[in-house]
């Protein structure tokens, strides 16, 4: 990668990148234009360096035309399918696994929280195996669906990720061929 005023990197296959005017002398004709224009008061000029030229004209006809071509339609339904299956696949994986470790959390604090102190406490050992739920401690239950939606959001967001991996996967394929 070249650093400087121009570069050799390009977006698209087809056109090759041209090293551009410099702007010093953009910036000097629009000085001396200002300077020697008297403004109207009921019009309105646009400020800037907004220029339209028929180069990027012929560009965006160019790539309106682009667009409307077979192989773009197919990379799109393509593009469509491998989104939605890689968006599902990271939504199913973040319910399995969210569920697996919230159940897993659940469990360890019966386990080990709620279960001695039923042992401890002779007459509530019933209630710790008809009513596993009510004895477990809100911590423990605010922490596994704390741990089960955190593994649910990472999930999805890893399989959102993935589908913009494969999406601009089909991109570079249709653009280089």
């Amino acid at each position: 990668m070249a650093v400087g005023l121009w570069s050799n990197i390009g977006f698209t296959a087809e056109t090759k990148t041209q090293k551009p005017e410099p702007k010093h002398d953009k910036l000097e004709e629009n000085v001396q234009q200002t300077v020697t224009k008297k403004p109207e008061q009921d019009s309105f000029e646009p400020q800037g360096n907004v220029q339209t030229t028929n180069s990027s004209q012929t560009q965006s006809a160019a790539v309106a035309q682009h667009k409307n071509t077979f192989k773009n339609r197919i990379a799109s339904i393509a593009k469509f399918f491998t989104a939605t299956e890689e968006i599902t696949k990271g939504t199913a994986k973040g319910a399995i696994y969210g569920t697996l470790t919230g159940g897993l959390i659940m469990a360890g604090g019966w386990l080990f929280g709620a279960l001695p102190k039923g042992l401890k406490k002779g007459n509530s050992l019933i209630k710790v195996f008809k009513h596993p739920y009510q004895v477990i401690s809100s911590k423990t239950k605010i922490t596994a669906s704390i741990a089960a939606a955190g593994i649910a959001v990472y999930h999805i967001i890893r399989g959102n990720m993935q589908a913009n991996l494969h999406k601009a996967f089909i991109d570079k394929k249709l653009n280089n061929g």
